[in-house]
């Protein structure tokens, strides 16, 4: 049995990827301003990997914007992006952060690992909850 109580995780990579990059087809529920992905994947003391994926769309500056229009979900997903990154104490402030150029800064952070629905998950606080 998994304990509820959080493992701790060394992020071993942090990278901002065009979604074009990953996947030949945008995966079903994305929408067209969300074009690029910030994948972590964090090793924990025994040696499991676990990652996560945000979806957003990266400005040319290489900043983005907290909100945006469209669907509910397309706003959650950015929603949590900017949640796990104030968790994190990355940023307190959104507006000019230049996620493209800091995104190397998570790299050797430690975050916490919590079970969900019998999978391991990077805990971060959900949407507008930071």
């Amino acid at each position: 049995m998994q304990s509820k109580q959080p493992i701790s995780a060394v992020v071993e990579v942090a990278k901002v990827q065009k979604i074009s990059d990953i996947f030949s087809k945008k995966p079903p529920g994305l929408r067209f301003n969300e074009t690029d992905v910030l994948v972590v994947i964090a090793k924990t003391n025994d040696g499991k990997q676990i990652g996560a994926t945000f979806y957003f769309s990266l400005k040319p500056d290489g900043t983005f914007e907290e909100e945006i229009l469209g669907k509910d979900a397309a706003k959650a997903r950015r929603h949590n992006l900017v949640s796990f990154l104030r968790y994190y104490r990355l940023t307190d402030e959104i507006d000019g952060y230049n996620l493209k150029e800091r995104v190397t800064e998570l790299v050797g952070r430690v975050v916490e690992i919590v079970p969900v629905q019998g999978n391991l998950t990077i805990y971060f606080p959900r949407g507008d909850n930071a």
